[in-house]
């Protein structure tokens, strides 16, 4: 008997079990296409997302509140009137902001710029000027009015800096020897990530992260199987058998290992058959992250197998543990946290699913190796825990 022996064994010992099958197989398809449809109008699709133009209210400084206020005003109406962000934005002039929060409440502003009192004065004196805003109902217009306003306030900060550093004399010759040089502060982009023309629908995005937690249940397979042995007492006639430890262990572990394999194919032709979820054009790199996702899902089952002491507990644990590192990385909802997204960056998940989105997007080669090494070091860090673990606890009957 040698490892291959037992890694057919094992695997075909899995594969009678309904539940195993249920769960690996059947599951992971039905979330997928739940997921898939009911939030399909959260995100984009394959065609380019093109914002629409907002309306936003401008709630201008009086000529009383300072004598600047004039040249502030003016610098607004070019930035606001120019080429590329007049296709973007529809300005209606306020003079309260009672005015401007009546319309937005009745549907008739989208977004609202008040210029604060003091803001000349912040920029007089060298601190960061900013410009308040008053949100309407819809927040991806709100993040463009946002994001155009901002462009406008750091382009004043700046220019004020100039001013006072280099003299306005030198500014007025600048100015006056680039023509372009307004029209040019304000260009602004909007493109998508990876390939211009495509992003990812959200069947693609469930698909890659069910793929990634569903791929990391095999690891509790694996701890199931190893506790398995020892609580049916047929550990011990293994280990009577002309065969090594390392050989029943190593078994063991190749067959869940293929049993992932399985999954793994099953679940990327079936999305692709039957959801028309795209994987990209990189099948080879799709084969290496599963190959990073299926050595965490092992050193993971073993870590928790050689951990804990009853299949009760190790099972709650590798749960646990995978579904933490699901939510983390974004593989339910995505979370624009800061903190939670630096987090998610020490998960396997946070890079398999990054790995096959930027192959579904065909971004450049580069970035998606980089998300594969970075997978492998996480894999290299759970493998080096589970060797350590390994070589002082041993798989044997207690």
């Amino acid at each position: 008997m040698n490892i291959w022996h037992i890694c057919i064994f094992e695997l075909r010992r899995i594969l009678k079990i309904r539940s195993v099958v249920l769960n690996l197989f059947i599951l992971p398809l039905l979330l997928i296409f739940i997921l898939g449809t009911a939030l399909s109008s959260t995100m984009g699709t394959a065609d380019d997302v093109i914002p629409d133009s907002v309306r936003v209210g401008i709630i201008h400084l009086s000529t009383e509140s300072g004598g600047g206020s004039d040249s502030l005003n003016q610098a607004l109406d070019t930035f606001v009137h120019s080429p590329a962000v007049a296709e973007m934005v529809k300005v209606q002039d306020f003079k309260t902001e009672e005015e401007a929060v009546h319309s937005l409440r009745t549907g008739k502003l989208d977004f609202a710029v008040m210029i604060p009192s003091d803001f000349e004065e912040n920029v007089m004196r060298g601190k960061e000027a900013r410009l308040q805003w008053i949100r309407g109902k819809d927040n991806t217009l709100n993040t463009l009015g946002e994001t155009l306003f901002t462009r406008f306030t750091d382009e004043w900060n700046r220019q004020m800096a100039m001013t006072r550093v280099l003299g306005p004399e030198v500014i007025a010759a600048m100015s006056s020897s680039s023509k372009s040089g307004a029209e040019s502060s304000t260009s602004i982009t909007v493109v998508n990530p990876g390939k211009t023309g495509t992003a990812y629908s959200a069947s693609q995005y469930y698909a890659a992260s069910m793929l990634a937690m569903f791929m990391l249940y095999s690891g509790m397979t694996t701890s199931t199987s190893l506790f398995g042995e020892r609580d049916n007492r047929t550990l011990i006639r293994l280990q009577a058998a002309p065969i090594g430890n390392g050989v029943i262990f190593a078994g063991k572990i190749a067959g869940n290992s293929l049993l992932a394999f399985l999954q793994a194919t099953t679940i990327i032709l079936m999305t692709s058959w039957f959801y028309g979820v795209d994987w990209g054009t990189h099948p080879w790199y799709i084969v290496l992250t599963c190959v990073g996702i299926t050595l965490a899902s092992m050193t993971l089952g073993v870590i928790v197998a050689l951990i804990c002491k009853t299949t009760a507990s190790a099972s709650a644990t590798i749960q646990g543990i995978i579904i933490a590192m699901t939510f983390i990385s974004g593989g339910f909802r995505p979370i624009p946290i800061d903190f939670v997204q630096r987090l998610s960056e020490f998960t396997v998940n946070h890079w398999a699913l990054q790995s096959f989105l930027r192959m579904m997007l065909d971004a450049p080669v580069g970035e998606i190796v980089y998300s594969i090494l970075m997978l492998g070091v996480v894999c290299a860090v759970l493998l080096l825990i589970s060797g350590l673990i390994y070589r002082k606890a041993g798989y044997r009957y207690e």
